[in-house]
């Protein structure tokens, strides 16, 4: 079937239902590739013989894998190569059974935007933080701990931490990351920040923040409608002096910092559009985790 395509003229290609993909080596041949995308879909292989690499696919800027399940829930080699394309910036997971990351990652990858939905992460892989993307979300994963780490990334300007597993965030941030101007914890059991949190919100003119549907917002709700006059964790002096003041004299630079609207979608990548273009019924929906 490959081969009656003319690989010197593709520059995009689509994979759609297929229940057991093996992509053959003639796929190297695809030198004009911009992206892939992958859509329902079950990966069976791909080898490093038929690999995405900067020789063969030098233009290629986008990978997009979704609804797709890969075996054992690991990358395929063909994602892997130590050639990995320099120009491929943006990466997109969305509903997946990937459940962990190649150790190695940030000696191939040099993608701008990773976006790893709703898929089966139990831990933040912190080889992605080190691939030094803009944008790292993570939403819809079952994590329940973060490293400090994964806030102390250079150059990282959106982190996406929505709908997972999580009750707090790590204490110890000590070298916070001076790029980072959005951070996501929508629907999560995030109740409370620490004091390195004042950072961000004391510089904030727009919302640094965003958690709609947390426990926090949840009790801030409160707070503001009269209700309650405090959060309910104690109070601490390791707590932000922002973040978790209740007080109406501080109430504006706690707003300008941190916003408890409801997301209209908790999701980055597109997947209305995507499942609109591309299923043939109606695909289960987005299984929230909380």
């Amino acid at each position: 079937m490959w081969s009656e395509f003319d690989s010197s003229t593709v520059v995009q290609l689509t994979i759609r239902h297929c229940p057991a993909l093996e992509v053959p080596d003639i796929f190297a041949e695809f030198h004009e590739l911009r992206g892939i995308k992958v859509y329902n879909t079950t990966i069976n292989g791909w080898s490093a013989s038929a690999a995405i690499t900067g020789t063969n696919h030098p233009s290629i800027m986008t990978l997009f894998i979704v609804r797709v399940n890969m075996t054992h829930g690991v990358l395929p080699e063909g994602f892997q190569s130590a050639e990995f394309p320099v120009g491929l910036y943006n990466i997109k997971l969305c509903i997946t059974n990937v459940r962990e990351m190649p150790d190695d990652l940030e000696t191939k990858w040099r993608a701008r935007i990773i976006l790893i939905e709703y898929s089966q992460l139990t831990v933040v892989p912190l080889v992605l933080a080190r691939t030094n993307p803009l944008y790292l979300v993570l939403t819809g994963n079952p994590i329940t701990d973060l490293p400090s780490e994964v806030f102390e990334a250079p150059g990282m300007t959106t982190l996406g931490l929505s709908d997972t597993n999580i009750q707090e965030l790590p204490q110890n941030v000590t070298q916070l990351s001076a790029t980072l101007g959005s951070i996501c914890i929508e629907n999560t059991g995030v109740s409370f920040f620490w004091a390195w949190a004042d950072k961000l919100a004391e510089q904030a003119s727009y919302p640094v923040w965003h958690a709609g549907g947390s426990v926090y917002c949840d009790d801030l709700s409160r707070i503001q409608n009269g209700t309650s006059n405090a959060f309910q964790v104690p109070l601490s002096h390791e707590y932000s002096s922002v973040l978790m003041d209740p007080s109406i004299a501080g109430r504006q630079t706690l707003l300008n910092a941190i916003t408890c609207n409801a997301s209209t979608r908790l999701l980055f990548y597109s997947l209305a559009i995507t499942d609109n273009f591309n299923a043939i019924s109606t695909p289960p929906p987005v299984s929230r985790l909380r």
